[in-house]
């Protein structure tokens, strides 16, 4: 905790707005969420009911700077087009992006930039789960695949 008032990433109204012109930090937030992963055949095979595939991931570093992403966004832009590359999809076939959206300046400009580089102009819906839970750190992820699952289940 000590580290992110140093860094002043949290924010001072006490207000998580991820990509809002008036941003300036985000809160925390508490939470879990479990996702059970399985091979397809495997999970068919028993009569599971499917709620989502991953169909890609990658996993990047822009190495420029410990706490602070590139202002061009280069590690998210590469990050992404690597996904999407071995999922198979091109950017077109996106429709949502559950953005990281920190509400950090720094953070939610970099990303805004590279989901334009990497979608276009008339890119798919973003939304940040961070804007309604907080920053869970370490559990936000699990948090954020959860939300997005039920999204997808309820058709929004």
């Amino acid at each position: 905790m000590a580290g992110f008032t140093n860094m002043t990433a949290f924010s001072s109204a006490g207000i998580s707005r991820p990509f809002d012109a008036g941003r300036d930090g985000f809160v925390m937030g508490e939470g879990a969420g479990v996702l059970v992963l399985e091979d397809w055949d495997t999970a068919e095979a028993r009569g599971a009911t499917i709620l989502a595939e991953i169909l890609g991931g990658a996993s990047t570093a822009d190495a420029h700077h410990i706490t602070a992403p590139s202002p061009g966004g280069m590690g998210a832009i590469n990050c992404m087009r690597l996904a999407l590359e071995e999922a198979g999809v091109e950017p077109a076939d996106v429709t949502h992006v559950n953005a990281h959206g920190t509400s950090t300046p720094l953070n939610d400009m970099a990303e805004a930039v590279a989901m334009q580089a990497v979608f276009g102009e008339n890119g798919p819906k973003v939304t940040s789960t961070k804007g309604i839970t907080g920053h869970a750190l370490g559990a936000a992820g699990a948090i954020e695949a959860v939300a997005v699952v039920m999204a997808m289940q309820k058709g929004a």
